[in-house]
């Protein structure tokens, strides 16, 4: 899956790619983000962080759900 990362006029300034697959252990993951050379490095972080609590929260969510079953 791929999304476009926009600056609140509507420019795009990035890319996010993800990618998963099963595995007999459970999945992997693959977490990508482009952004341009110059893009601050606080901005860079902020949506790592976004990323790393958003996906978190997705994995624990389809645990619990596997677990109801």
């Amino acid at each position: 899956m791929s999304s476009n990362l926009f600056l609140a006029d509507g420019t795009v300034v990035g890319r996010a790619l993800t990618q998963f697959g099963d595995t007999a252990e459970g999945f992997t993951a693959s977490l990508t983000v482009h952004v341009p050379a110059a893009c601050p490095q606080d901005v860079l972080e902020h949506h790592l962080r976004h990323y790393a609590v958003e996906f978190r929260n997705w994995i624990l969510a389809a645990a619990t759900s596997v677990r109801a079953r």
